[in-house]
């Protein structure tokens, strides 16, 4: 019997809905292995299980997961991992030789290393053809660059907050919600920067959590 899965391939992208079959034995916070559409396929992880009736069928991409990950898929995740510094390395190079304005965050490479993903920040657009096409002629394979922000990189990076535990971001987001100078007023919290952003140098995104609590009790 066909499921639906929700599936998040990297921290920093958003969660998708991929389907399935059944008869895979998986589980919330399972790895798996997942085929796209082009034919790459990469590790992701299984965040939930639906029915087909449950999920509306538009928001399902093309793709299916293939398996859970074993043993052997593991040491290949493991390679691409040690792979991934020659990457970073080999880019960031590029990019000063090139002299783009951008700051290269991250590499990952699909599990059948036949895509190699730079993450990146920069302020405003950049044209990086030239870098791709570069990047391609070294590495052989299809490169995308896809640009993030500086939240994201917190979530790539992780660490610890001012609670001593690590950011949010990394435990357990799967997006990340707007957070406003109205939920730090709410909440009568202190005007001080230092205190009420995280290790992104954004407004922390636990402002969040209490704020129903505060809006509810400043109503009464």
């Amino acid at each position: 019997m066909e499921k639906i899965f929700e599936i998040q391939v990297r921290k920093v992208e958003k969660p998708c809905y991929v389907k399935g079959d059944d008869s895979i034995d998986l589980k919330p916070g399972d790895m798996c292995i997942v085929e796209f559409e082009k034919g790459t396929q990469d590790n992701a992880r299984v965040y939930g299980i639906f029915d087909t009736g449950q999920i509306n069928l538009k928001n399902v991409i093309s793709g299916k997961i293939l398996r859970k990950t074993n043993e052997h898929d593991l040491l290949i995740m493991q390679e691409n991992e040690h792979l991934k510094t020659d990457a970073f390395r080999i880019c960031n190079d590029k990019i000063k030789e090139i002299n783009l304005p951008m700051k290269l965050i991250d590499v990952s490479y699909s599990f059948d290393r036949t895509v190699i993903t730079f993450y990146y920040w920069a302020a405003g657009r950049i044209d990086f053809r030239r870098l791709v096409r570069d990047l391609a002629g070294i590495f052989n394979c299809r490169i995308e660059m896809r640009q993030i922000g500086l939240r994201d990189e917190a979530k790539i990076k992780g660490g610890y907050g001012i609670c001593g535990q690590e950011i949010c971001c990394r435990r357990f987001l799967k997006d990340f919600e707007p957070i406003t100078m109205k939920l730090v007023k709410t909440q009568n919290l202190p005007l001080d920067m230092s205190k009420i952003s995280g290790l992104c140098g954004r407004l922390m995104c636990c402002l969040i959590y209490e704020s129903k609590m505060y809006e509810d009790g400043n109503e009464k």
